[in-house]
């Protein structure tokens, strides 16, 4: 082939990759918007954080139209946010089918990660994972929540009394005694290494250690995979991962790296020494299930991994947005924690208060705030109008529907916890009516209800009692109030100003509190 062919060739398949790329396939419903190809991308070029781009370009047509056409992952999907809609993809599971990384792309670094697990599963392997798991995720021991809770406020503490140490070592040598108004704590790694104790001891039947040494070798391991493989350019383009880039082949050792750590903690502490024989883990099951032969070896390290991925990040991005808000909404700190003193660990989930601010945290700030792992297996129709063809990518944008005025009323951007009920029968009783009529979203629906939201929520309340009990807390002035720009949902590298809460006089029931270096009555 001479140049001038080959230059040809090679311009024409960069015009149908162009092609591809800005416009959605002909056979896509024409009924619904078209976002422009370069939405997704925005936030790697400018400082754009996800409810910026939520409020510029998807909110009014996905409030107009319940669904829009939608490039990411390499290609053009259908998001919907309209509950009568999300209800019925949720229910309708064989038409529109998991179909997790392992089959879109499962040549990406993010496959690599979590492989076939529960969660991207479709059909009778998915019925055989989800078999051995919840018995381990529905009936758990509290008791490492609660101890986790306590040594979590204890790091804390020992940052306030560091920090209080250098106020008084300065006002020494100054000649001066300086006064100590709270201590600034940067939030995400702290509650991650929480979260990633929590799932790792409930779930796993393990200690890893993460809050217990600074820096425990599967905590540094997972920071690596996370601060290589969610890069937004190769998220919107995972084809990528198929080149020798450097940067990506580090990514997927990385990845490798992790996943021999947990297997290696797992088989240490639940497989050599027979005691998965003898416990009721999550881990244990799946365990038993590989030597039954019902799964295979990677199945059950892909289970182990997405147990603790999944099972540790969305509780640690919930906790970071209930720390924000209560900073936020000093009215709420102050209910919450008087609702919670005195009250014991086994009836946290009878608190109206807490619940409820709990529940619009979610509305507001789903951990995961878009979904996109469904694929059509037929040509079919959703709602009454869209004609979807088959093997159409289909997902759902949870912050749109959490926020739907036709579902929620005007008042969709205030935070308002009392719209949940005054009783703690009302609250539940309207968490479970807005999740069985998908407006609420979070916790996905149907047969592929998320399997960890009685733990994620338990988890929650335990770690913010306990906080409240012993600390108030405000925004940091040094930290920028956005939220994360793609991907998971929360304040972006959240930093607090914490105060101790002196102990209460049982007699008079006064509070002799510091709030940011101001007494209050």
């Amino acid at each position: 082939m001479g140049l001038s062919a080959f230059c040809l060739v090679l311009g024409v398949i960069i015009l149908v990759v162009i092609f591809k790329v800005a416009f959605p396939p002909w056979d896509y419903p024409r009924n619904i918007p078209t976002i422009p190809f370069y939405v997704t991308l925005l936030p790697s070029i400018f400082d754009f954080d996800q409810e910026d781009i939520f409020e510029l370009y998807l909110r009014k047509p996905l409030e107009e139209y319940g669904a829009v056409k939608l490039f990411f992952g390499s290609r053009w999907n259908i998001v919907v946010s309209r509950p009568e809609l999300m209800a019925q993809v949720f229910k309708d599971e064989d038409t529109f089918a998991k179909s997790g990384n392992h089959i879109k792309i499962p040549y990406g670094v993010i496959s690599a990660y979590t492989g076939e697990n529960v969660i991207s599963a479709h059909g009778a392997i998915w019925k055989c994972f989800r078999k051995a798991i919840t018995p381990g995720l529905q009936f758990f021991d509290q008791r490492p929540l609660v101890k986790n809770a306590s040594i979590f406020c204890g790091l804390i503490e020992r940052q306030l009394r560091k920090d209080e140490r250098k106020m008084s070592e300065l006002g020494d040598n100054n000649g001066d005694k300086l006064s100590f108004a709270g201590s600034e704590v940067v939030m995400p790694e702290l509650i991650q290494r929480l979260s990633l104790a929590n799932i790792s001891e409930v779930a796993l039947g393990i200690d890893i250690g993460t809050l217990t040494r600074e820096n425990s070798q599967l905590h540094v391991k997972l920071k690596n995979v996370k601060s290589n493989i969610f890069k937004p350019l190769y998220l919107n383009f995972p084809m990528l991962d198929l080149l020798p880039i450097p940067s990506r082949q580090r990514a997927r050792d990385y990845v490798e790296d992790f996943r021999r750590c947990l297997i290696k903690a797992v088989r240490d502490s639940m497989i050599d020494n027979y005691t998965f024989e003898q416990t009721k883990f999550a881990s244990s099951d799946l365990i038993r299930s590989f030597n039954r032969g019902e799964i295979t070896e990677k199945q059950l390290i892909d289970n182990l991994v997405i147990i603790v991925v999944a099972g540790h990040e969305n509780p640690q991005l919930l906790l970071t947005t209930c720390f924000y808000m209560f900073a936020k909404e000093e009215k709420w700190q102050e209910l919450v924690r008087a609702e919670v003193q005195g009250c014991g660990q086994q009836n946290l989930d009878e608190l109206p208060l807490l619940n409820s601010f709990i529940f619009e945290c979610i509305r507001l700030y789903p951990p995961l705030s878009q979904i996109i792992n469904r694929c059509t297996t037929k040509k079919c129709m959703l709602g009454k109008d869209f004609l979807i063809p088959k093997g159409a990518y289909v997902g759902y944008n949870n912050i749109s529907t959490g926020r739907y005025v036709a579902a929620w009323g005007d008042t969709v951007d205030d935070f308002l916890p009392e719209r949940w009920g005054d009783s703690i029968t009302d609250v539940m009783s309207e968490w479970r009516h807005r999740k069985n009529t998908c407006a609420m979203s979070a916790f996905h629906g149907g047969r592929r209800a998320c399997l960890g939201e009685k733990l994620a929520l338990m988890e929650v309340r335990i770690t913010m009692a306990a906080v409240l009990r012993n600390f108030e807390w405000s925004l940091s002035p040094n930290w920028v109030d956005k939220v994360t720009p793609a991907g998971p949902l929360c304040p972006a590298g959240l930093k607090l100003c914490f105060s101790k809460i002196e102990k209460v006089d049982p007699n008079t029931q006064v509070h002799d509190r510091l709030y940011m270096g101001l007494k209050l009555s």
